[in-house]
């Protein structure tokens, strides 16, 4: 697993949040819960309007502050989502890495006012299938489709190109696949690219900062936001908006 980005500043939140989880943890094998991937979406399928895709996120978010902590984006880096998908008008969305199914509902909830789609690519089969389910209760069916593989496997496959693409997969595969939808002529021009943890994983992302930050073909912005579930340590979400080359005409 790789390592976040520790600061002085935020050494005893980290230190704090880790022993909070292994407490959790502990507790949860004792009880024998399951994994919190399963455990979540049990909790989505008891307790979640069925077809409400907002009752569906409010409760992943309460088990996720108050039982155990998700990898999900999280409430104010999801607004933040939510409004990129919504105010670019995007039809076409692609997300690398589904996780637990969050991101998709709130993305699909968007999406389904304008009669858009979401294509989503989950490397762990476990997972894929739980975030299918959750994607099922909240009614987004017809407007999400995850498909179980790396995005390196997944990409060649899409097809068609993309007005929004969200990453949150394997922080040290960011920059190769985004080259990797560039070289596929998978982003339409203007598509925005909304990379999720470049503040606690910093470190690791300097290539793919560095990347989005100084290329002519991106104009890029940081935006410092709450670590999901965790108002005491920062994040950030880097938003890029990508052009394509011109094209030049011979005479």
């Amino acid at each position: 697993m790789i390592p976040v980005t520790l600061t002085r500043r935020h050494l005893f939140q980290w230190l704090f949040f880790a022993v909070l989880e292994i407490w959790r943890s502990l507790v949860a094998f004792i009880f024998r819960t399951g994994s919190r991937e399963r455990e979540v979406t049990q909790q989505v399928e008891e307790h979640a309007e069925f077809g409400n895709p907002e009752s569906v996120l409010a409760v992943m978010d309460q088990f996720a502050k108050r039982k155990r902590f998700l990898m999900n984006v999280g409430i104010e880096k999801g607004e933040l989502l939510r409004g990129s998908v919504a105010d670019s008008g995007a039809r076409r969305v692609l997300e690398l890495g589904a996780y637990c199914g969050y991101s998709a509902v709130l993305i699909g909830a968007v999406l389904r006012e304008v009669g858009g789609q979401l294509i989503s690519l989950e490397a762990n089969p476990e997972n894929a299938a739980l975030a299918q389910r959750v994607v099922c209760h909240a009614g987004l069916n017809d407007i999400v489709e995850i498909r179980v593989c790396t995005a390196a496997e997944g990409i060649p496959k899409l097809g068609e190109g993309f007005d929004l693409v969200f990453i949150d997969h394997l922080k040290d595969e960011y920059l190769s696949d985004l080259r990797r939808l560039e070289a596929a002529g998978l982003l339409n021009d203007g598509a925005i690219i909304v990379a999720d943890n470049v503040g606690i994983f910093s470190g690791t992302l300097v290539e793919y900062l560095d990347y989005v930050r100084n290329s002519t073909h991106f104009s890029s912005a940081y935006y410092p936001l709450p670590m999901e579930y965790n108002a005491a340590i920062e994040d950030g979400v880097e938003i890029s908006v990508w052009r394509a080359p011109e094209v030049s005409m011979s005479a």
